[in-house]
C-alpha cells in the first residue's frame, strides 16, 4: 500500500482501520501473508492507529507480534476465521443448536411466511430471520434491576434482551455484560436486543412508568402468592 494511498482515505484521522481476507481465496496463506503486509504499510504510516485484521489460518497470528507498533492494548486485534469456525463447533458440543443460532443472527435473511408451511419451519424462518440490535433503554428502567428489565420487554414488547453495556464508576471504561441479572439498569444504558427490525426496538422506548410499576405490582402480588402464609 503506497503512502499516497493511505493519506488519500485519510488513515491518520480514522478511528481503526479495518483489513478484511478474500475468504474465497485458493491459497489461504499467500492472502494472510498479503493482508499482514497491509498491516506494516498502515503501521508504518501511522503507528498509533488501531488495526482489526481478518486471517484466515490461526498459525499465521504470531507473525503480527513481530509488527513493533501492534499492540492489543491499544485495541489492535484479529479475527481468524478457521478459529471462530472451530470455536462455534465446539461450544456446539456443550450447548447444541449454538453455531446455528449465531451463524442466523450474523447472516441478513427476512421474515416470510406461507400457507404451505409446516409450524415448525415458520418457527425457524421467525427466528433465522432475527438480528442483533443495540439502542438505548427507555428511562423507565432506570433502577430496574436487569431481570425485571428484560421481562418486562418479553412481556409488553416481545424483545428479547440479552445484554448491557456496563460501565464503570468513573464512566471511563466499560464492558458488555450478558445477563447479569441483579445488576441496576442506569440512565443511557445501552441494550443489545434480539428483534425482527430495528423499528421494533425502538417502541422500548415507548414504555411509560406507569406501565413497569403495574406489571412489576403483579408480579410482587404473583410472589406473595406462591410464598403463601
Amino acid at each position: 500500500m503506497s503512502p499516497i494511498d493511505l493519506q488519500r482515505v485519510k488513515v491518520h484521522e480514522a478511528d481503526a482501520c479495518l483489513v478484511l481476507a478474500n475468504k474465497y481465496c485458493q491459497d489461504p496463506d499467500a492472502e494472510d501473508a498479503a493482508n499482514i503486509m497491509r498491516v506494516i504499510s498502515i503501521k508504518n504510516y501511522s503507528d498509533d492507529i488501531r488495526v482489526i485484521i481478518q486471517l484466515m489460518q490461526y498459525h499465521n497470528k504470531a507473525y503480527l507480534l513481530n509488527i513493533p507498533s501492534w499492540d492489543w492494548k491499544r485495541g489492535d486485534d484479529v479475527i481468524c476465521l478457521a478459529e471462530l469456525k472451530l470455536g462455534f463447533i465446539a461450544q456446539s458440543c456443550l450447548a447444541p443448536g449454538f453455531s446455528t443460532m449465531m451463524a442466523n443472527l450474523f447472516a441478513m435473511r427476512s421474515y416470510k411466511t406461507s400457507p404451505d408451511m409446516s409450524p415448525w419451519q415458520d418457527h425457524y424462518q421467525q427466528g433465522s430471520g432475527m438480528e442483533m440490535y443495540t439502542e438505548a433503554l427507555s428511562p423507565a428502567f432506570v433502577d430496574l434491576e436487569f431481570s425485571e428489565t428484560s421481562a418486562l420487554c418479553f412481556s409488553k414488547l416481545k424483545l428479547l434482551l440479552l445484554a448491557i453495556e456496563v460501565k464503570n464508576e468513573e464512566g471511563t471504561d466499560s464492558k458488555i455484560a450478558i445477563n447479569p441479572k441483579a445488576t441496576k439498569i442506569q440512565p443511557n444504558t445501552q441494550g443489545f436486543f434480539i428483534a425482527q427490525s430495528a423499528d421494533e426496538v425502538k417502541r422500548e422506548m415507548e414504555l411509560r412508568p406507569d406501565m413497569r410499576e403495574r406489571d412489576c405490582s403483579v408480579r410482587g402480588s404473583m410472589r406473595a402468592a406462591e410464598a403463601g402464609p
